[in-house]
C-alpha cells in the first residue's frame, strides 16, 4: 500500500512532527509513504498539482491532506474541490475538517482557555497582546475568539484587564514584525504576556526582544506559545505552550486512512485532546531546580547543537559547490559527493518541462540504497509513473520518500524524492531551494551560450553570403563592363559595316560623276539623293538603338511599337506587338529604359539566332502584376537554366531585369520557339517612384 501525505512545505516543525508520526506507524503496517510538499500556489501552477498527484503516476492507494497549513495553498473546503483533484481517491483531512470527508481535529478549546486562566489567576498579569495568525486559516479563527472569549469573560472581574490584538502569519518574521509595529503604535502601552497562536510566533516574539535590550521603552515580558515543537522545549526561558499530540495525530491519520482504503468504517470527526506545558516562559519555575530536567534537557540540548552544527556545516560545504557549479556535469558532480555525506539512502533529481500541455520528465542524478547510479541506466526519459516504479523497486525496508519541487523565479522545472530521518527536513528544503538557483543558473548560461551560437553561426552565415553577393557584385559588374564592350564594338562594327561602306560608295559615286565629261543626268542624282535618303535613315535607326530619346516625350509604349516596326521592316519577321495596361499607369525612367533594352535585346536574338518568322510582344497588367513578354516560333533554345553560364545577351537581359526588381524568366513556347518573360511587382513601381 502506498500512502501520500500532502503538506506545504517541511520547513517548520509541525508540519515535521506529523510525518514522523506517520512514517512510525507505517514502518509498524510495512506501508509505503511519499511526503508531497506543496509548497505555495502563487509559485506553483495549479494544474501541475492534479497532474503529480494522480494515482496514474505516483501510483497512490490513499492521500492524508494536512489542511491546516494549506489555506495559501489550495481550496480545500470542501469534498468537491477533493474530488475535482482526484476523483474518488480516498483522502483524509488533518488538522482542519473538509465538510464530507473523514478529518482528525485537536480540541483546544479547553487547554487555550485553562492557559488563559492560569496567566490571569496564577500570574495576576492584565496587559495581553495576542499574536493571531493569518485571517482565513481555521485555527487563527478559532484560537482568536477562544482568547476574546476568554478576555471578556474575566473582564467583569479585573477592570484594569487590557488586550491588543495583531494579525499575521504563523512565522517568527510575522511576530517580529507584530511586534514592531505595536510598539510604534502604543509606544507607552508595556504588556505583562504576549501569547501567541503558534510557538514558531513565540520565538519570534523573543528574537525581537533580544534585538531590543538596550531599548528603555521596551520591556521583556511573559510568552506563551502553542503547538509544542520540540524546539519550544529548548528555548532559554523553555516556552509555555498548548501540547497539540502531533505524532498522534499522524498515526491516527495514517490508521484511518488505511481502514478507509480497505472499505472500513471510519468516523466523519476523530478528535485528539491538547494539553497545556506549563513551562519557564509564562513566569513558572518549578523545573527550575529539577536536576534531573536540567540534566535532561543539558544533554538533548546538546545532541541538537551537534546535529545543527554538522548540518550547517554540509549546507555551507554543498553551496560553497554550488557557487563553482558552472555546467551540468559540475553539478552533478557536486550531488555525487556532498549527498553521499548527507544522511540519506535514496535520491532522485528529475528535470521538468511541460511540451504542448504535457509534463515531460527527465532523470539528472540518482542514489539509490547508498549508491550513486547512472541516471541514464534503465531509466532513460520516461514517464513519471514508470520512474517511480523503477526507482521504488529494491528499496531496502519498506519505502519513505518525501517530494520537493526544484523552483525558482517562480517557474518550476524539477522534482527531487529523498529520503532519511525526519530531522533533517528542515535542512534540506533550503538545501533543495539553492540547488534550484544553481540550476536555474546553469540553464541560463545554456540558454545564452545557445543564442550565441546560434548568433555566431548567422554571423558566419551571413559573413558567408555577403562575401558570396560581393563576388557575385564583382562578377556582375565585371560582366556589365564587358556587355558594354560588346555593345560599343557591336556599335563600332555597325557604323564601319554599314553606315561607313554607304559613305564610302557615296564618295566614290560622286567622284565618278565629277570625272565624266558630260553632263549629269537627272537619274545620276536621283540615284545619289535616294542613297544619301537610305545612309540618313540607317544613321537615324542607329542612333535610335543607341538611345530612343522619344522614351521621355512619347513614351515606352510608342517607342516598343517604332521598335517592333522597324524590326519587322529590317527583317521582314511579322512582329505583333499589344499594349494592355491602364492609362492612368507610367513607368519612371530606369523602368522604361531597361524594359525598352531587354525587348531589344530580345528581338535582336531573335534576328540573329532563333531562325522565326513570327514574333510577339506583349506588356500586360494581371493581379497587380505586370507581364512583358517576347515570344517567337522559332528554332528555341533547348533545356535552360538560367543560373548557369550563358551568354551576353541573356545575362544582359536578367541583369537589366534586376535593376528594377524584376523577375527574369527564359523558357522553350510547349509549342515551337523560345518565350522571355519579365514580372513586376506594380507595388515595387510606386516605392521606386
Amino acid at each position: 500500500m502506498k500512502i501520500g501525505f500532502l503538506v506545504n512545505g517541511l520547513d517548520e516543525e509541525y508540519q515535521v512532527s506529523i510525518l514522523k508520526g506517520i512514517n512510525q506507524k507505517a514502518n509498524e503496517l510495512n506501508i509505503d509513504v511519499f511526503c508531497i510538499q506543496q509548497e505555495n500556489s502563487s509559485t506553483l501552477e495549479n494544474s501541475l498539482l492534479p497532474y503529480i498527484h494522480k494515482k496514474e503516476y505516483l501510483g497512490l492507494d490513499g492521500i492524508i491532506l494536512l489542511n491546516s497549513v494549506m489555506t495559501d495553498s489550495y481550496n480545500f473546503s470542501s469534498s468537491k474541490n477533493v474530488e475535482e483533484l482526484w476523483g474518488d481517491l480516498p483522502v483524509i483531512s488533518v488538522g482542519q475538517k473538509i465538510d464530507g470527508l473523514p478529518s482528525i481535529l485537536v480540541q483546544t478549546d479547553y487547554s487555550m482557555e485553562l492557559l488563559i486562566e492560569h496567566l490571569i489567576n496564577e500570574h495576576k498579569y492584565k496587559k495581553f497582546v495576542f499574536l493571531a495568525g493569518p485571517k482565513n486559516h481555521h485555527d487563527a479563527i478559532q484560537r482568536k475568539e477562544i482568547f476574546l472569549k476568554a478576555m471578556e469573560a474575566y473582564k467583569p472581574w479585573f477592570s484594569d484587564l487590557e488586550y491588543v490584538v495583531k494579525e499575521g502569519s504563523f512565522s517568527e518574521r510575522s511576530a517580529f514584525l507584530n511586534m514592531t509595529e505595536l510598539f510604534e503604535e502604543k509606544p507607552d502601552f508595556n504588556p505583562d504576556v504576549i501569547v501567541c497562536s503558534t510557538d514558531n510566533m513565540a520565538i519570534g516574539v523573543y528574537k525581537f526582544f533580544t534585538m531590543n535590550r538596550g531599548n528603555k521603552n521596551i520591556k521583556e515580558c511573559a510568552v506563551t506559545g502553542f503547538d509544542d515543537i520540540p524546539r519550544s522545549r529548548f528555548e532559554i526561558p523553555s516556552i509555555t505552550t498548548v501540547r497539540q499530540p502531533l505524532l498522534e495525530m499522524g498515526q491516527l491519520a495514517l490508521e484511518e486512512i488505511v481502514k478507509l482504503i480497505n472499505k472500513k468504517e471510519v468516523q466523519p470527526l476523530s478528535y485528539i485532546e491538547s494539553q497545556v506545558i506549563f513551562r519557564e516562559s509564562c513566569g513558572c519555575h518549578k523545573n527550575q531546580d529539577n536536576p534531573e530536567y536540567k540534566k535532561q534537557l543539558l544533554s538533548e540540548l546538546q545532541a541538537e547543537y551537534i546535529f545543527s552544527e554538522q548540518m550547517l556545516r554540509f549546507i555551507t560545504r554543498f553551496e560553497s559547490g554550488l557557487n563553482f557549479a558552472n555546467s551540468r556535469d559540475m553539478l552533478r558532480f557536486v550531488l555525487q559527493n556532498e549527498i553521499a555525506n548527507l544522511d540519506v539512502k535514496n535520491f532522485a533529481l528529475l528535470i521538468m518541462s511541460e511540451e504542448n500541455g504535457v509534463w515531460a520528465f527527465r532523470p539528472f542524478h540518482i542514489k539509490k540504497n547508498g549508491i550513486n547510479i547512472d541516471p541514464f541506466a534503465g531509466f532513460g526519459n520516461i514517464p513519471l509513473e514508470e520512474f517511480i516504479k523503477k526507482f521504488t523497486q529494491g528499496l531496502e525496508g519498506n519505502v519513505s520518500l518525501t517530494m520537493k519541487y526544484l523552483i525558482t523565479n517562480n517557474k518550476v522545472f524539477g522534482i527531487v524524492f529523498y529520503d532519511g530521518d525526519t530531522k533533517i527536513n528542515s535542512f534540506i528544503s533550503p538545501m533543495i531551494a539553492s540547488l534550484a538557483q544553481a540550476f536555474d543558473r546553469i540553464l541560463s548560461y545554456e540558454e545564452k551560450q545557445r543564442y550565441s551560437d546560434y548568433l555566431e553561426e548567422e554571423v558566419e552565415k551571413r559573413t558567408h553570403e555577403l562575401i558570396e553577393a560581393n563576388n557575385k557584385r564583382m562578377e556582375v559588374e565585371a560582366e556589365v563592363l564587358h556587355i558594354s564592350e560588346i555593345e560599343r564594338q557591336r556599335f563600332s562594327n555597325d557604323l564601319h559595316d554599314d553606315i561607313c561602306q554607304r559613305l564610302a560608295g557615296i564618295s566614290m559615286l560622286c567622284r565618278s560623276y565629277s570625272n565624266q565629261t558630260k553632263p549629269i543626268e537627272k537619274k545620276q542624282m536621283v540615284e545619289l539623293a535616294e542613297l544619301i535618303s537610305d545612309t540618313l535613315t540607317t544613321t537615324r535607326q542607329y542612333a535610335h538603338n543607341s538611345f530612343p530619346v522619344e522614351l521621355e516625350s512619347l513614351g515606352l509604349n510608342y517607342s516598343l511599337s517604332n521598335l517592333c516596326n522597324s524590326f519587322e521592316k529590317q527583317t521582314s519577321i511579322k512582329c505583333n506587338y499589344t499594349w494592355e495596361l491602364s492609362q492612368d499607369f507610367d513607368f519612371d525612367g530606369t523602368q522604361k529604359l531597361n524594359l525598352f533594352r531587354i525587348i531589344q535585346e530580345g528581338l535582336h536574338n531573335i534576328m540573329k539566332h532563333a531562325k522565326a518568322h513570327n514574333v510577339c510582344v506583349s506588356i500586360k497588367e494581371l493581379d497587380n502584376l505586370i507581364y512583358v513578354k517576347i515570344c517567337d516560333d522559332g528554332c528555341g533554345i533547348g533545356q535552360v537554366n538560367i543560373y548557369k553560364k550563358q551568354g551576353i545577351g541573356i545575362n544582359s537581359m536578367k541583369y537589366r531585369a534586376n535593376q528594377i526588381g524584376a523577375e527574369f524568366k527564359i523558357s522553350n513556347n510547349p509549342t515551337k520557339g523560345t518565350c522571355v518573360e519579365v514580372i513586376l511587382n506594380k507595388e515595387s513601381n510606386n516605392e521606386q517612384k
